[in-house]
């Protein structure tokens, strides 16, 4: 299954839980790697299956943001609260730090805005209290996956957003 297909799947056909096999099929692995992440504790499956929330935020650590950002399209709007979406900020940093994060970017292979967003999730979870206080929706949105949908059967309804 090609990534965006999956993506839509996950995000836009959502189901309460998945089995192991379904989980591979989205994430576009065999069914012995997902095991394995669940055999170690990466990817937590219960009696049911795996829930859509554990689902979602491995893929979400699975896949780029901008990917899973492109493959919802307009519909990004039904499914992931507005506080997590990708914007673009301009900063200015001393050099050393540029280098610091290019540096640790190119280590694992991703993208200077993955390994400061990584980076970043530290200083919200900090301040989480006080943020949630001052910015309407921050808590929900910090707590999505768990509680960002209301699924009914044939497609979504009250999304975060509304």
């Amino acid at each position: 299954m090609c990534t965006s297909v999956a993506i839509r799947r996950l995000f836009l056909d959502s189901k309460d839980s998945y089995t192991v096999e379904e989980a591979a099929q989205i994430l576009g692995t065999d069914v012995d790697e997902t095991q394995a992440w669940i055999d170690v504790g990466e990817l937590e499956a219960h009696r049911g299956g795996i829930p859509w929330a554990e689902l979602v935020s491995f893929a979400m650590d699975f896949w780029s943001q901008e990917i899973v950002e492109a493959a919802l399209g307009a519909d990004l709007a039904n499914v992931i609260p507005e506080l997590l979406w990708l914007v673009d900020l301009e900063v200015r940093l001393p050099r050393m730090q540029v280098i610091t994060l290019e540096r640790l970017a190119a280590l694992d292979g991703e993208t200077v805005s993955a390994v400061l967003a990584r980076e970043l999730r530290d200083l919200v979870s900090v301040h989480s209290d006080w943020l949630s206080c001052e910015i309407a929706g921050f808590a929900e949105s910090l707590m999505w996956p768990e509680t960002g949908l209301s699924r009914r059967p044939g497609g979504l309804e009250n999304p975060p957003h509304a």
